[in-house]
């Protein structure tokens, strides 16, 4: 995998079954995901439920599923009969997270979150008891021994509290530390585990006493469940499950459940959540978008999910996943209208899906897993590769754009003009960026948000964790947001790109990224510590007060020195926010300012390096973390992306891309190892590219629209924008900025 031209293609193992007497009836073909991944259709029963569904569990009589679905739309108690999936039920809850529990036929346990309480729904009259808990303690997961003995996991002061029900908020918090990921108790209850998501360690608790011991488990621990005498663990950053002794507390094995290359194992499939039906294990792989089925130890086969499966519950022959994203994404041409329910914006129309299988019509035995096809073989005469002409890239992520916002009004792409908001008018070398080096009208950002949206620009990945708490934390109904804290629970596996650089001894730079520079009188901070010693402390960071021509100024004072002195880094990263916009905050530049100072801004940078010596063996590759503010009639994730080069073949391109692509596309061209199976399997660009250099460098051009304009008390939301919070990305509520935009445009 190394500083080769080849790419693996690896096998889902995905085994469908079709279920009789469905709601939903599934279609021939698959859906094609924003990173290029495919799931099939559904074959058998399915139904939508709300956003994000987090946990669910069956009634003691198998009747019905409890479904906590707690995303960015408002958090409620689902009930589905599963006989059919026919949804009874839909109960508001003021905050909600993990799985629900079953008191009895009548009544579900669900723990609360933001809203510091467990929730006791009565879902025959349909009213809600809260239990009160300690203010901010933020419970996030519940369980409970036969109704005896109960444990909450409070995320707020990373603890766990045991006893009755009615004792439990004044129960003696256990320190765990952490992100709580799971509870089991052993079935006599005197002992519960409890997950740590940040770290990699179960801690085992004494009911009686409190005391505590912690057992070592692969990296980030998340979904529980003891069977028997066995405790098996979901290592979500690991890819593995841990199996151990309960009465010893010893590691008996670790099932492998990911994918493997002609290199070795790959990383990112996510197991999340666990259960078991007689001597199977069932796995919820949510970024592999299938279960994983263990027998006697070892993985031998998956079962296909729809996309980011996050819990699946047995009852009788049949198998129900819960999937945290549905069925794919869906055009939003009028996310500009302002609602109650913001209307078209994509973590509200995120929504998520209930399949069910049934297991009795699987074949005897489901096989072993496949592992790697073959190899897919490179161009002969392509220049991505590691022996190829290219050797500096510079990656410059922007904010929150889609293509029909920027790029709709070209003709020759599959655009929509009339949800132009920035066109060339506003966007000029934009325009002249995709008219030289190529239209790429089928790129989609692979976050939805700038928490995820981020995380897959670093890492090509986005963990479980993020995953899980990114809808929530939009949804206003957070805790502790360090999703891009660049450490901890949010930190997958491999870590990011400029580790793997390090490791293959390729020189990086960063300007911008996870860094804390708000202005020039001081040195800037990193608060992720693989960045030490690779980051310009002089390159402001997020601060839209601060403009992207300045930004371009200190950028070019390091690049110009590294020209000089023949040291200039083969992976540079950069940050140009200002096309987030400032609304129209009063005093501040409009939008089209904003997006034309940091279009013209990006204009520079490509004219710099193309007027500069490293011109002939460089590639540019340009991209938004996210699509989330601007309307699109194809996806809520398409976005703009661009590539330039002296090889850049130009053209319109309808081939599917999205961030994974080019981190594949980076990663082959400087010889690093893929990141985790989503840049392993991604398609590079191949096709962008032709061996034959065209030198003719690329000269900005001077902004059409005034960068000075600012927003006068009059503006449309001038208010509004004038109460908005821009301390960070992704500060305000979803939905409000795009309808201001759409009014001063």
């Amino acid at each position: 995998m190394e500083g080769k031209s080849v790419r693996v293609i690896l096998s889902l193992w995905i085994l469908a079954v079709a279920v009789s007497g469905s709601v939903v009836l599934g279609e021939p073909g698959s859906i094609v995901l924003p990173s290029g991944w495919t799931i099939p259709r559904p074959q058998g029963m399915m139904t939508e439920t709300g956003t994000m569904p987090q946990g669910a569990a069956a009634s003691p009589d198998g009747t019905a599923l409890a479904v906590v679905e707690s995303g960015f739309n408002p958090p409620a108690l689902g009930l589905y009969r599963t006989v059919d999936l026919k949804q009874l039920a839909s109960i508001a809850l003021k905050g909600a997270f993990g799985r629900p529990v079953w008191l009895s036929q009548r009544h579900v346990l669900v723990a609360g979150a933001n809203a510091d309480a467990l929730f006791d729904v009565d879902l025959v009259t349909r009213t809600v008891r809260a239990i009160a808990m300690p203010n901010h303690s933020y419970p996030a997961a519940v369980a409970t021994i036969d109704g005896r003995i109960f444990a909450v996991a409070t995320d707020g002061d990373a603890s766990v509290r045991i006893g009755t029900l009615t004792n439990l908020p004044k129960a003696k918090p256990v320190h765990v530390g952490g992100h709580i990921g799971g509870l089991a108790f052993t079935p006599d209850g005197k002992t519960i585990f409890v997950s740590n998501r940040a770290s990699d360690y179960v801690a085992a608790i004494d009911t009686a006493t409190l005391a505590e011991r912690r057992i070592r488990t692969g990296l980030h621990p998340s979904g529980l469940l003891v069977t028997g005498g066995t405790l098996y663990v979901a290592e979500s950053d690991a890819d593995s499950v841990g199996v151990y002794d309960v009465a010893s507390m010893k590691r008996l094995a670790g099932v492998f459940v990911g994918d493997r290359s002609a290199g070795g194992r790959l990383a990112g499939v996510s197991p999340n959540a666990l259960a078991a039906k007689g001597d199977t294990i069932f796995v919820s792989l949510g970024a592999a978008n299938s279960i994983g089925v263990i027998r006697n130890g070892r993985l031998v086969g998956r079962i296909a999910a729809g996309w980011y499966p996050t819990d699946i519950v047995p009852v009788g022959n049949r198998l129900y996943i819960v999937n945290g994203k549905g069925e794919g994404t869906r055009p939003n041409p009028y996310l500009s209208r302002l609602s109650s329910n913001y209307y078209d914006y994509v973590a509200a129309i995120e929504y998520g899906s209930i399949r069910a299988y049934d297991l009795s019509a699987q074949p005897a035995g489901l096989g072993a897993p496949q592992g790697a096809l073959g190899w897919q073989g490179s161009p002969p005469d392509t220049v991505v590769r590691n022996d190829g002409p290219i050797k500096h890239i510079f990656f410059i992520l922007k904010e929150n754009r889609s293509y029909d916002q920027v790029l709709g009004d070209v003709s020759e792409g599959n655009g929509d003009p009339k949800l132009t908001w920035f066109g060339a008018r506003v966007t000029p070398n934009e325009h002249a960026l995709a008219a030289r080096f190529g239209l790429f009208d089928n790129a989609y950002a692979s976050g939805e948000v700038s928490e995820s949206g981020h995380n897959w620009s670093d890492a090509a990945y986005c963990n479980d964790y993020v995953e899980r708490v990114w809808p929530v934390i939009y949804g206003n109904r957070g805790a502790n947001d360090d999703t891009l804290s660049g450490s901890g629970a949010a930190v997958s596996r491999n870590g990011f790109i400029w580790q793997v650089a390090q490791a293959a001894h390729v020189s990086f730079r960063d300007y911008g990224e996870l860094t804390d520079t708000p202005n020039l009188t001081g040195s800037g901070t990193s608060h992720a510590p693989s960045l030490e010693g690779l980051y310009d402390p002089h390159y402001v960071g997020w601060n839209l007060s601060y403009s992207d021509l300045d930004r371009v100024k200190e950028w070019r004072r390091e690049f110009d020195a590294f020209i000089s002195h023949g040291t200039l880094p083969q992976l540079e990263w950069i940050w140009l926010p200002n096309d987030h916009t400032y609304g129209s905050r009063p005093g501040k530049l409009t939008p089209a300012a904003y997006v034309a100072t940091n279009d013209y801004a990006l204009g520079l940078i490509v004219h710099a390096i193309s007027h500069s010596p490293v011109w002939r063996s460089s590639a540019i590759f340009i991209i938004e973390d996210d699509a989330q503010d601007g309307p699109d009639h194809v996806s809520d994730q398409r976005t703009t992306m661009f590539v330039a080069s002296p090889y850049a073949r130009g053209g319109v391109m309808h081939a599917h891309y999205s961030t994974v692509s080019l981190l594949a596309t980076i990663e082959l061209m400087l010889g690093l190892k893929p990141l985790s199976t989503y840049d392993a399997m991604a398609v590079p660009l191949y096709d962008a590219f032709t061996p034959k250099a065209r030198m003719q460098p690329f000269d900005a051009i001077a902004p059409r629209v005034s960068l000075t304009t600012r927003n006068g008390t009059n503006a449309y939301g001038a208010k509004i924008s004038d109460a908005l919070n821009f301390s960070r990305p992704d500060a305000n509520p979803p939905g409000v900025l795009s309808h201001i935009l759409a009014h001063n445009r």
